[in-house]
């Protein structure tokens, strides 16, 4: 993927900051620089998505997105 195409849509958050999504089931976060943790309203697991790699939201439900560094992120609509 060439992540410089999504640059423009882009999310930015400085470290420490946080970022609601009100339901991502269906959709796909993927980190463009800087780790993250993702945290989903009554889901145990701990998500991690290190730069450069993403994940696949399995379930519905609101979740927060931390930025353990300053990171930039975009939230994908899977096909």
């Amino acid at each position: 993927m060439n992540t410089i195409d999504l640059f423009p849509a882009s999310i930015s958050l400085r470290k420490g900051a946080i970022h609601r999504l009100p339901d991502g089931q269906g959709r796909r976060i993927e980190s463009l620089s800087g780790s993250l943790w993702i945290t989903i309203d009554h889901d145990r697991r701990d998500i991690l998505v290190n730069p450069c790699k993403g994940f696949d939201i399995d379930r519905p439900g609101a979740m927060l997105i931390s930025a353990l560094d300053d990171a930039r992120f975009v939230v994908l609509h899977r096909a």
